[in-house]
């Protein structure tokens, strides 16, 4: 069952800019994705935008297409881990679409919620250990590993 945070105001920033005060732990997964996932250039961009809602979704569209000029590849790995049976990781839903981004999922979901998602999606299994990726449908699914 997908578990939607609880709305929260935003917060006006100098500059005109608002941020949303995130949980702990989506900050956690989302902060140790984009250290461990994404290549080094890219890393204070994903991570400054990430917590402003209008450019959150500008940035979570390069999920469609463009997520792989981002990703370090060097962490991409082709197994299936075995984690994913056990209902008592609480994985972390990033994704261009509203109705999953930001939400948490038990691991035994993660399959399901990959495979009715229609725009780019990431979840974060293991905060910076463990992640996955599936492109705009049709796509396959690709895993991030760190040891």
């Amino acid at each position: 069952m997908l578990m939607r945070l609880p709305m929260q105001r935003t917060f006006k920033l100098p500059g005109d800019q608002y941020y949303m005060p995130r949980d702990a732990r989506a900050i956690e997964h989302e902060t140790a994705f984009v250290r461990s996932f994404i290549i080094r250039e890219r890393r204070e961009r994903w991570l400054s935008q990430l917590v402003l809602p209008k450019k959150r979704g500008r940035l979570l569209d390069r999920l469609n297409h463009r997520f792989y000029k981002d990703l370090d590849a060097r962490f991409v790995t082709a197994s299936i881990p075995y984690v994913l049976g056990h209902d008592s990781n609480e994985c972390y839903v990033i994704a261009s679409e509203d109705k999953y981004d930001g939400r948490f999922v038990s691991a035994s979901e993660v399959a399901d919620v990959l495979s009715v998602a229609y725009f780019g999606i990431v979840v974060s299994i293991i905060p910076g250990k463990l992640a996955c990726y599936k492109d705009e449908a049709p796509a396959d699914v690709i895993w991030m590993q760190r040891d």
